[in-house]
């Protein structure tokens, strides 16, 4: 789930059409009032999706609380297995589709433009994964998720009635183009691996006043840094091995809730920072292997934020998270009272 800040200068393919968004939403409002994912759970379907050349795709649906969400990865690869090879996001071109019983304006306004029942939900709201952020489907994905509602709604049937799990259709699509799909069972999600790929957590602070900051320090004062927090989980290899500076994103709040904010980071075992848009802002997430957290709405941060990943990549994409005390005045402060809690380095690329 991540963004990448540097304008892409390639041009993109054609954007929809009303038509190609109005067969979307009606392969979307088959599917939804299927629910094929309360059968499905975690299952993962290999897909193959013919829109002009045949396409692989791997589809799996995802809840955790409020989140219900589909997401349709290119190739033959789940959840699980980008998980084992150690990725902290999506791989780019993967179709994120959240459903969402809440209404907002403008998911209801597009949905009821493109005849989306009164009533029906959950509502869907696309957005394709690409390496320049979260941008609305072109032309050809459109398709290929009408084609992957299509194959999944009649794949979770199939199941029902007890046929064989092979499935295979075809579709008449905008424009008269013949559309096909084929369905059939991937591997079984394990349970005790949580998948990375879930929408973060917005309580990591609660209601506290908790500060976020993004600098660059000197190896030498990393170094003492490192030595004094209470919980230092190193990268590899470590940060200190590359270049005279760190980039750090340091978390502060009150001394209780920081000791309570480095325990629920511990718990989420972090494996990167994200930015991402959401709701119309910027927000910088924490991605983790057990748990994702909002660090912060930093919409109006923009420019900092590009200077310090700019800075970041440039030390081969190393950098660490810190969690500590609240200080208004370090210059006024003993030291000796003062708690770095936690210190997390991370490799993850970030976006």
């Amino acid at each position: 789930m991540s963004i990448s800040l540097v304008p892409h200068r390639d041009p993109r393919p054609p954007m929809a059409d009303e038509e190609d968004l109005r067969f979307l939403y009606e392969q979307a409002r088959r599917y939804v009032a299927a629910k094929p994912w309360e059968r499905l759970a975690r299952t993962s379907l290999y897909l193959d999706l013919k829109v002009g050349s045949w396409h692989e795709a791997c589809a799996q649906h995802f809840s955790n609380g409020p989140l219900n969400a589909l997401f349709l990865f290119p190739g033959r690869r789940n959840m699980l297995e980008i998980q084992k090879a150690g990725l902290a996001e999506p791989p780019a071109g993967t179709i994120f589709v959240e459903l969402v019983d809440r209404e907002s304006p403008e998911s209801m306004r597009e949905a009821r433009q493109n005849g989306w029942p009164a009533g029906l939900k959950p509502i869907p709201n696309f957005q394709a994964i690409m390496p320049d952020g979260w941008l609305p489907l072109e032309r050809g994905q459109m398709r290929l998720l009408a084609l992957a509602f299509a194959a999944i709604t009649d794949f979770a049937a199939a199941r029902d009635s007890d046929v064989a799990a092979d499935v295979a259709g075809e579709l008449t699509m905008p424009g008269a183009a013949r559309g096909r799909y084929r369905a059939r069972r991937g591997p079984e999600q394990d349970d005790h691996i949580v998948p990375i790929m879930g929408m973060p957590r917005n309580d990591l602070y609660g209601d506290l006043d908790c500060a976020v900051s993004f600098t660059n320090v000197p190896s030498r004062t990393y170094r003492t840094l490192s030595k004094r927090a209470r919980w230092f989980r190193g990268a590899e290899p470590p940060l200190l091995d590359r270049g005279e500076s760190v980039s750090l994103v340091t978390v502060s709040a009150p001394p209780a809730e920081a000791a309570a904010i480095a325990s629920r980071l511990t718990a989420a075992e972090p494996l990167g920072i994200s930015l991402a848009e959401m709701d119309g802002a910027l927000v910088v997430i924490l991605i983790g292997l057990k748990d994702s957290y909002v660090l912060i709405d930093a919409t109006e941060r923009r420019e900092e934020l590009m200077l310090w990943q700019h800075q970041a990549k440039s030390m081969e994409g190393g950098y660490a998270v810190l969690v500590e005390d609240k200080v208004s005045d370090p210059d006024s402060v003993d030291l000796s009272t003062w708690s770095l809690h936690a210190i997390f380095e991370c490799r993850g690329a970030i976006h």
